[in-house]
């Protein structure tokens, strides 16, 4: 009796700014979630944390190849920078967050790009 073979799974490997991008956001989220225990709580702490939670997950999504986190990245981060929507009691925080949701957007519309114009091998 011949035993079925499967084709391999296809060894995919992120680009390394994928996998820096993914760290920022993650290290954003995590210190957006950690002001709960800086700052006393309130309605901007509170919705401060709940972006922190947002960021977690799309940065756990950015560890991975989607196409679609870095989608999500770049109009997140992108909006969060726009808008300033929830933003933290420290003027000089909140400049440094806007900053690094800037650079991530940028990040991910650069990888987001490179991804959709690489010829498929």
């Amino acid at each position: 009796m011949a035993c079925a073979t499967f084709p391999a799974m296809p060894v995919t490997t992120p680009p390394p700014l994928r996998t820096a991008t993914a760290t920022v956001v993650t290290a954003a989220g995590l210190a957006q979630v950690a002001m709960l225990w800086v700052f006393d709580l309130g309605a901007p702490v509170l919705l401060t944390a709940l972006a922190g939670g947002c960021y977690l997950l799309l940065g756990l999504g950015l560890f991975g190849v989607s196409r679609f986190a870095l989608a999500l990245a770049a109009a997140v981060c992108g909006a969060r920078a726009w808008l300033a929507f929830a933003p933290v009691p420290v003027l000089s925080w909140e400049q440094l967050r806007t900053g690094v949701d800037l650079l991530v957007a940028v990040c991910a519309l650069g990888l987001l790009w490179q991804a959709r114009h690489t010829p498929a091998p």
